[in-house]
């Protein structure tokens, strides 16, 4: 009996670790570096110019003209890539405090007051359930949500 209980215990203490280390907050610094970045600012430009002159918005880097995924990174961000809708996908660092964090954001064109076009993001993140905590502007949905 006692090496039954010492196993489970041994069970409890290392499923303690490991969601431990699943549940990391973010490193909210460092969270907004990658979200305020210039690659980020100029993935950004390049999907909205995309899709304020073309009818389908860019599905891919090369059709928003902006380098490639890997070719982004930073200290924070392990690429950005441009996917179907003109979506970006932000692929975090540990840097941030949460292994294999994506932050997403979605392009919609809006109309100003004045009459003229531009894009507005929705910032999501479908894996870091906490990230309101350390992004205001964006929110928590799970993947397929």
């Amino acid at each position: 009996m006692k090496r039954r209980t010492k196993l489970f215990a041994c069970l409890a203490a290392g499923a303690m670790f490991v969601s431990a280390g699943a549940m990391a907050a973010v490193n909210a610094n460092e969270l907004h570096l990658a979200l305020t970045s210039l690659r980020l600012a100029l993935v950004k430009m390049g999907v909205a110019n995309a899709m304020l002159s073309n009818p389908t918005p860019p599905s891919s880097n090369a059709e928003a003209h902006v380098a490639a995924p890997n070719r982004m990174s930073t200290a924070e961000i392990s690429s950005i890539l441009v996917s179907t809708g003109g979506v970006i996908n932000v692929y975090l660092t540990p840097a941030v405090g949460i292994t294999d964090g994506i932050v997403q954001l979605v392009p919609k064109i809006v109309t100003g007051k004045d009459g003229k076009k531009g894009v507005q993001y929705t910032c999501y993140s479908p894996n870091i359930a906490d990230i309101a905590a350390a992004a205001p502007e964006c929110s928590y949905r799970p993947a397929g949500k």
